[in-house]
This record gives C-alpha cells, sequence and structure tokens, in this order.
C-alpha cells in the first residue's frame, strides 16, 4: 500500500480554493488520463467544495487536458492489450474507473474489433499449460476454464479454445450467464 501524502486543507477563501483545485487536479492528470467523475471524485477526497470541483473540472476539460473520449480509449486498449482482459472484464473496469456507459461501449467496440479474442485466449491456455499438449483432469479444466471467465471472455469461445487440450472429453461446466 502507497503511504498516503499528508494533505493540508484547502484554502477558505473561494477563489484560492478554485486555484487550489485545479493545481490538485492538474497534479492528478500529469501521471495518466481519468474520467471526469474520477477526477472529481479525488478532489471530493481532498475537502474541496463542490464549486470548486465544478470551476476546476469545467477549466480542464475546456483546456483539453481532462477528455473523457480520449481517456476511455486509452484505458481501454491498456485493459485490452496489455492486461488481456476479454470484453466482459473491460465493460466492467471502465464503468468502476467512472466512465459513462455510451462512451465506455464505444470505445470497447472500437478497441476489441482490433483485438483478437481467440488468440489472446490460445495464449492464455497456452502460458497456463506450461508447455502440456493436453489438460491432465477435470479439475485443470475448471481451473484455467474459471480464470479465462473470470477475465472476462465468454464462455463459448473458452470451450472452444479448451477443445483441442481435453480431446474430447466431457465435462459439465456451467454456462455463463453473460452468453
Amino acid at each position: 500500500m502507497r503511504p498516503s501524502r499528508p494533505t493540508t486543507p484547502p484554502p477558505l477563501d473561494p477563489d484560492e480554493a478554485r486555484k487550489a483545485a485545479y493545481a490538485a487536479g492538474l497534479r492528478l492528470l500529469a501521471g495518466r488520463d481519468m474520467s471526469t467523475a474520477r477526477v472529481g471524485e479525488r478532489l471530493r477526497a481532498r475537502g474541496f467544495s463542490e464549486a470548486a470541483i465544478e470551476a476546476t473540472l469545467e477549466r480542464l476539460t475546456r483546456a483539453g487536458v481532462l477528455d473523457d473520449a480520449r481517456a476511455v480509449r486509452a484505458a481501454a486498449r491498456t485493459l485490452a492489450t496489455v492486461r488481456q482482459r476479454g470484453r466482459h472484464r473491460v465493460s466492467r473496469e471502465l464503468e468502476r474507473l467512472g466512465f459513462a456507459a455510451p462512451l465506455a461501449e464505444a470505445a470497447i467496440a472500437e478497441i476489441m474489433g482490433d483485438v483478437d479474442e481467440r488468440a489472446m485466449i490460445a495464449r492464455l491456455v497456452a502460458s497456463r499449460l506450461h508447455g502440456h499438449r493436453s489438460l491432465p483432469d477435470a479439475a485443470a479444466y475448471r481451473r484455467i476454464y474459471g480464470t479465462l471467465l473470470r477475465r472476462g471472455f465468454p464462455s463459448s469461445i473458452i470451450r472452444d479454445a479448451l477443445e483441442p487440450y481435453w480431446k474430447g472429453r466431457h465435462l459439465a461446466v456451467d454456462n455463463d450467464p453473460d452468453e
């Protein structure tokens, strides 16, 4: 866990509070893109007034520093390509990060259109098998199936990817309700 920095309370003067909130917003966005909701949440946690927060968010948006469309695409791209998450998990993570549902869905459609989920699953399965050519037992099948399901991949694609390693044996796996 990261040690918390000592924070000074925001200034009482409204003009000074707006300046301090703007500076804090710039510091938050210096490391990475964030959603407008997330920046507002962080500023609230630092004790800034709603008026100062609204003025800051509007000013950061006008300056082009705060851009939800850009931030949601960057987050979706990172989740899909770097962290190797499936469509369902990317959607849940973007929601957790504070992006509006229509914006998140548009970013997912754009980013996931470029990502081959089947190839990603094949790489993940191969890495989980550690060079083996088949799954030794039903427990191994369930472990890998569960891992991929938690990563947000559709169960039908998971079953298709595991089929060559299972070699026709039958296994009852609950169907995913997200299909």
